[in-house]
């Protein structure tokens, strides 16, 4: 277990001026890492529990979760997530908290069905709408929410809000409070980045993580292992081009051992899973699901050791997720067939899932056509396919050369995770 990071007065009173940091903010005492250059200081011997934490029962029922992805986790995505396994947390695309305000009934249409383990993700900074959204949020039977505090899209600049939050760290703490105030007692979480523009030293994510954690009820943080830059670099690039560094994760998750503390950035195999899951509460899993959601049944097999029998079959998936589709439609749903029918386009790879997707762009169209009508032809198309319900998740993903088109749907989603 390590000796928690404490920072001197002089980098306190620095960091007091540059983050606003509220006047209840706990005393520090003297530092006993290395700078921040060097994140990692005397903590480069990980232990597996990552400082005591609990592995069996774990912090988090679903340690596991997919991450929140504008455009990509809508309701409908996440739904087909669920058919494909029950076993991961999913986490809800990011909502402005006025969408909510300006449309309070149509949760539904914004979320889908609540249920265990959905995190509804707002976006905000101003903490009387922020509580108000997060009031109808809990009305409307979600478990959870997740306040966005590291998403660098020029959207979320221009109001103030996402990953411009972690330079006023204060401002997370009064919309937190002003959720409490209004009576918000389901569980509230944040997601972060390591650092954003030049606030990237651990001193500065240690008094921010400190702050949030003591002064409200938060006590869960998604930490993305990327810094991002608000200015001269795209979303696209913000996932990418920063370093990834782990370590600083790690660290948080030593130094904060009372804390739940999931880690994200950059996970694609199984194998990194079982590692990161010996150091940290949880993981978030985002564009790999994104571009093969069969990944998750992969996990199914590799992590929580689940039978081949009992795992479905990509064909099953897609019959279930049709059933879905049929119900949407008898609840009248507002969204097109296109938003409806998208989160089907990635679950075969490579040249099969290139004709796969042909063909599934021909089945939904015209934009006119009905739903009953898309689902009936989408059948259809898998007979002729020859897809006979015996496809496992490793199939999917490994069957024939690497996919331009998943590549594509990776380069163009315009969220961030």
């Amino acid at each position: 277990m390590s000796t928690a990071y404490m920072a001197s007065d002089n980098i306190l009173a620095a960091a007091t001026a540059s983050m606003s940091i509220h006047s209840t903010s706990p005393k520090t005492v003297e530092s006993n890492i290395s700078p921040p250059d060097h994140p990692s200081g005397t903590h480069s011997s990980l232990t597996k529990t990552a400082s005591g934490r609990p592995v069996v029962p774990r912090r988090i029922v679903n340690p596991i979760s997919v991450a929140p992805m504008v455009d990509v986790t809508t309701s409908h995505f996440l739904h087909l997530c669920r058919i494909i396994s029950p076993n991961y947390t999913l986490y809800t695309e990011m909502i402005h908290c006025n969408a909510l305000i300006y449309h309070p009934d149509d949760l539904y249409n914004f979320f889908g069905e609540p249920w265990e383990g959905k995190v509804v993700q707002l976006g905000g900074s101003d903490p009387e709408a922020m509580a108000k959204a997060a009031k109808l949020v809990q009305n409307n039977g979600y478990k959870e929410v997740n306040v966005n505090v590291g998403c660098p899209s020029p959207r979320v600049q221009k109001g103030a809000f996402g990953a411009v939050l972690m330079k006023t760290p204060s401002s997370v703490v009064d919309i937190i409070q002003e959720m409490v105030k209004v009576g918000v007692t389901i569980p509230i979480t944040v997601k972060c980045r390591i650092g954003v523009d030049n606030l990237d030293s651990y001193e500065y994510l240690y008094d921010f993580i400190k702050l949030v954690s003591t002064t409200t009820p938060v006590t869960h943080f998604v930490v993305h292992a990327r810094k991002c830059w608000l200015k001269g670099l795209s979303p696209k690039q913000n996932r990418s081009v920063p370093p990834l560094k782990y370590e600083v994760v790690h660290l948080l998750a030593k130094d904060f051992p009372h804390l739940t503390i999931t880690i994200n950035g950059g996970f694609n195999t199984t194998e990194q899973i079982k590692e990161q899951l010996e150091l940290v509460d949880g993981i978030m899993i985002g564009r790999e699901v994104m571009d093969n959601p069969m990944f998750l049944a992969k996990v199914d097999a590799g992590y929580y050791n689940i039978p081949a029998e009992k795992i479905k079959s990509t064909e099953e998936v897609i019959e279930e997720f049709l059933e879905y589709v049929l119900t949407e439609h008898e609840r009248g749903t507002p969204n097109s067939n296109a938003v409806v029918m998208a989160p089907m386009k990635m679950l075969y790879g490579g040249r099969r899932g290139k004709e796969y997707r042909r063909r599934l762009a021909r089945a939904i169209s015209p934009r006119t056509k009905s739903l009953p009508d898309i689902v009936r032809d989408v059948r259809l198309m898998m007979q002729e396919m020859d897809y006979g319900g015996v496809t496992t998740a490793s199939e999917a993903e490994d069957n024939g050369d690497s996919d331009s088109d998943s590549e594509a749907v990776s380069h163009s989603v315009s969220g961030c995770v």
